[in-house]
């Protein structure tokens, strides 16, 4: 019954902008052109926004450091036995292997799983949801970005990394949210005012555009797309909840950290992807099926 309870709130409601956006595109209300365009807005407008407030508040130095290298060390080897398979096993190119990756290690937690946790526990009672979007952010999706700007440019520079961060609106959210935290500088009211209402957007609309593009995605499951789900849903939160078991058996965060693993992929690998010029068929067919197939798994972790 409780997991009926949290499946149906706060899960499906959360879940319910991606249906509208689905919904939407499927009526010709929403083209794939204007979920794009829309995406593009929350990507490089309000979730930057959204960013900054979160690691600006989130207590960087008092992360507690057995679950967060627990977590870390599970995110290594997923991403790397993730970059293989795709690349050594699938045969596809670096780009595409970067993300394949990225995703089976970076959940949709900013804009779905956070929203949920704050709902089941209160603002002050999801750290690890924080800490988790923060690692991710700070660590993988840098990485990552700095990864495909490499494989863009043809050369590594430390040039070439700054011009990244400053030009990228997200790393550069990121930047300035470990600047804040860690110098443990409160947001002036005006401030955070303007980063509460701007950066509350930011999740329904990335879910939403997230629908409009699962309405026009073509679903033809292979080899590929069945390995990468099943990393994502069932390897990396099995890994992580073995580490965590290892490293920080008598946490009482493991919960909720594990909880963190077992979202769906993240809509950012599609970002990247279009972005950075990669083909984005089987990216896309992965971030759909576990955005469905986690519903349930989250409810039963939540």
């Amino acid at each position: 019954m409780e997991i009926l309870q949290i499946l149906s709130d706060p899960i499906l409601p959360v879940f319910a902008i991606a249906v509208i956006g689905y919904i939407s595109g499927k009526l010709g209300k929403t083209t794939i052109d204007e979920a794009r365009q829309i995406n593009k807005f929350a990507m490089n407008v309000l979730l930057p926004i959204f960013i900054f407030g979160l690691i600006a508040k989130a207590p960087i130095s008092t992360f507690s450091f057995k679950p967060v290298v627990a977590f870390l060390i599970s995110q290594s080897l997923i991403f790397t036995l993730g970059f293989l398979i795709a690349s050594k096993l699938f045969g596809r190119g670096n780009g595409e292997s970067i993300l394949l990756g990225f995703m089976c290690i970076f959940a949709n937690n900013a804009l779905y799983v956070l929203p949920i946790s704050v709902l089941l526990y209160g603002a002050d009672g999801v750290l690890p949801i924080s800490t988790i979007v923060t690692l991710d952010a700070v660590i993988w999706m840098a990485l990552a970005m700095i990864a495909l700007q490499m494989i863009r440019v043809g050369k590594f520079s430390a040039q070439n990394i700054a011009i990244t961060i400053l030009k990228t609106p997200t790393l550069l959210g990121v930047l300035l949210g470990v600047i804040f935290s860690l110098g443990e500088w409160p947001l002036p009211g005006p401030l955070d005012t303007f980063v509460g209402f701007a950066g509350a957007g930011a999740a329904p609309i990335a879910l939403y555009s997230l629908g409009v593009v699962m309405s026009e995605a073509k679903l033809n499951p292979d080899r590929l797309i069945a390995t990468f789900s099943t990393i994502k849903i069932i390897l990396f939160p099995v890994t992580v909840w073995l580490a965590l078991e290892l490293f920080a058996p008598n946490s009482p965060q493991k919960d909720l950290f594990l909880l963190g693993s077992a979202g769906p992929a993240g809509i950012t690998a599609l970002n990247l992807a279009l972005y950075y010029n990669v083909r984005t068929e089987a990216i896309a067919q992965v971030i759909i099926y576990t955005s469905v197939l986690t519903l349930i798994s989250l409810a039963i972790l939540a």
